[in-house]
C-alpha cells in the first residue's frame, strides 16, 4: 500500500511560492537565480516543494489571456527591468490572479517583499542611494525599504534587513521619519543605524551622531537615544541604552569587525552575506576571534579562520558549509 505523502510546511510553502512568483514575474536577476538553485539545493523538502509548484504552470495557460493587456504585453516584451518596472510586474502577475490564492500566502516573506521595495539589495550586496531631499541611505545585506517623501513628511519604511542612515536639512522643516514592524525612529540631526533582526522580532537602533527618538509602534514611552549608544524596540518597549558594539556600521565600509567575538555569532553574521547555509560546531563554537573580515569575499574569510585558528571548514556543497574543529 502506497503511504500518504507527508505534507510540506507551511514555512518551506511559503518560500517555494515567493520564489516561484519572483521566477515567473520575467525579471529575475542572474544573483537571485543563483540563490534560488541554492535553496533548492539546501533541502529535499524546498526541492519537492518547487516541484509540486510546477502544477501552476498549467494554471498560467489557462490564463494566458491577461497577457493581451498592454501593460501585460509590455512587460512580457521588456529585455531589460527597471525596479519600477519589476514591481510593476509581480504586481500584473498577482493581480490578474494568474497564481491564485496561493501567492498572498506568501505575500509577508522577504522575496516577496523585496521584489514590491522601492530599493532593495539581495545576499551579499550592499548599496547606497541619495534621497530627494539630499539624505543619504545605506542598504546592507538584504534589505528592503520604501520611501513616501511629500510636502509635509519624510518617511522611509525598512520592511527588512539593515541600513545606515545620514539625515540632510530640510528647508521646508519637514520631519524625517524611519518606521519599523515594531519602532518609529525620529533623528535629531543626526547619523544612525537601524536593523530587524532575523526573525523579525524586534528592531535595533544604533546612533553613530546626533539623537534619535525612538517610540514603539505597540505604544509606549517615547526615549531618546545618544549618540555612542544603541537600543532596541521590540513590542515590550524600548530597552535601557548600550554602549554601541565594537565595529558598529563597518559593513558601510565593507568590512565585518570582531573584537573578542564567539566563533559562533561571528559565522552568524557572515552568513547573512553568502547564499546558501553557514554552519558553526558546538566543539569550536565559543572561540574567541578579533580582526577586520572583508565581506566582498566570504569565502576567503573562510580561509582567513582556517589559517588563524584551529578549525577546519567543511563543504558539504558549495551552498552548505560547516566550521568545525581542526
Amino acid at each position: 500500500m502506497q503511504r500518504d505523502t507527508p505534507a510540506i510546511s507551511a514555512e518551506i510553502r511559503d518560500q517555494a511560492i515567493a520564489w516561484f512568483t519572483l521566477a515567473q514575474s520575467g525579471c529575475m536577476t542572474d544573483g537571485e537565480a543563483r540563490q534560488l538553485l541554492a535553496w533548492r539545493e539546501a533541502d529535499s523538502e524546498h526541492e519537492r516543494a518547487w516541484q509540486r509548484l510546477g502544477s501552476i504552470t498549467q494554471r498560467l495557460q489557462r490564463h494566458s489571456t491577461a497577457l493581451s493587456e498592454p501593460l501585460g504585453r509590455q512587460l512580457a516584451g521588456q529585455g531589460h527591468y527597471h525596479d519600477a518596472d519589476r514591481r510593476r510586474a509581480l504586481k500584473v502577475l498577482v493581480g490578474f490572479g494568474l497564481l491564485g490564492g496561493l501567492a498572498w500566502q506568501g505575500r509577508d516573506t522577504q522575496l516577496l517583499q523585496g521584489a514590491l521595495a522601492d530599493y532593495r539589495t539581495g545576499t551579499g550586496e550592499r548599496r547606497q542611494h541619495r534621497l530627494p531631499d539630499g539624505s543619504q541611505v545605506w542598504l546592507n545585506t538584504a534589505t528592503a525599504i520604501d520611501l513616501n517623501f511629500n510636502a509635509s513628511t519624510r518617511q522611509l519604511r525598512l520592511r527588512y534587513g539593515e541600513i545606515e542612515i545620514l539625515t540632510a536639512d530640510d528647508g521646508s522643516g519637514r520631519p524625517f521619519q524611519v518606521i519599523s514592524e515594531d519602532a518609529w525612529l525620529q533623528p535629531l540631526g543626526t547619523r544612525f543605524c537601524v536593523r530587524r533582526d532575523s526573525q523579525g522580532r524586534s528592531t535595533l537602533l544604533a546612533v553613530s551622531q546626533g539623537r534619535v527618538a525612538a517610540t514603539p509602534r505597540s505604544g509606549g514611552e517615547r526615549r531618546v537615544i545618544d549618540a555612542g549608544w544603541q537600543a532596541r524596540i521590540d513590542a515590550r518597549g524600548v530597552t535601557p541604552p548600550l554602549a554601541l558594539q565594537a565595529g558598529s556600521g563597518a559593513w558601510v565600509e565593507g568590512f565585518l569587525v570582531a573584537e573578542r567575538m564567539r566563533l559562533a555569532d561571528f559565522l552568524a553574521e557572515l552568513e547573512r552575506y553568502r547564499p546558501g547555509v553557514l554552519r558553526c560546531a558546538e566543539a569550536v563554537a565559543d572561540i574567541r576571534l578579533s580582526g577586520s573580515y572583508p565581506l566582498a569575499d566570504t569565502n576567503r574569510v573562510l580561509a582567513m579562520l582556517e589559517d588563524s585558528l584551529p578549525v577546519r571548514v567543511r563543504r558539504t556543497t558549495g551552498y552548505w558549509v560547516t566550521v568545525g574543529p581542526r
